[in-house]
């Protein structure tokens, strides 16, 4: 097994696991809150399409398609970024997360890590979000990274077995 396919595997894996755990959280989640305001359930409902394309590009990843290893990186790439202002807040991830933010308020700042395996995706505008943090999951940045070098000598074998 080449490490292009052992990379794209892994992270293949990961898209699919968490984009599984995503849907089973947000069908939870929603359900939950249909109880308060059917009206929940479209973010939900937007969660779980999210999370289920994630799941879609897992596979098509793992078959070595061109569609998978088009579409991996950028989805790799939009879980890079945490932020949070007020009025306004992103964040989400599947398969991993090792995140690194700085967070500002009261008069104070603070560092804050965290580690999560599973899924997560938190999108928010309004008066709720009051904090202020910046941050990066470096897990993505590392997937990123090796998906697309692992793109880039995939194209470069292939140019060489033609």
């Amino acid at each position: 097994m080449g490490q292009y396919t052992r990379t794209t595997r892994f992270f293949a894996v990961m898209l699919v696991g968490g984009g599984i755990a995503g849907i089973a959280i947000a069908a939870i989640v929603g359900i939950t809150l249909i109880q308060q305001n059917g009206l929940f359930i479209i973010p939900m409902a937007a969660l779980a399409v999210l999370f289920a394309w994630a799941t879609f590009i897992g596979v098509r990843l793992w078959q070595g398609m061109p569609y998978g290893r088009k579409w991996a990186p950028v989805l790799f790439a939009s879980q890079i970024p945490v932020l949070a202002l007020p009025g306004f807040k992103y964040q989400w991830f599947t398969g991993a997360e090792l995140g690194v933010a700085m967070q500002f308020g009261g008069g104070s700042s603070r560092l804050g890590f965290s580690a999560n395996l599973g899924a997560n995706g938190q999108f928010f505008l309004g008066t709720d979000v009051t904090e202020f943090a910046v941050g990066v999951n470096l897990f993505a940045v590392v997937a990123l990274v090796l998906l697309v070098r692992s793109n880039i000598s995939f194209k470069a074998d292939g140019l060489a077995a033609a």
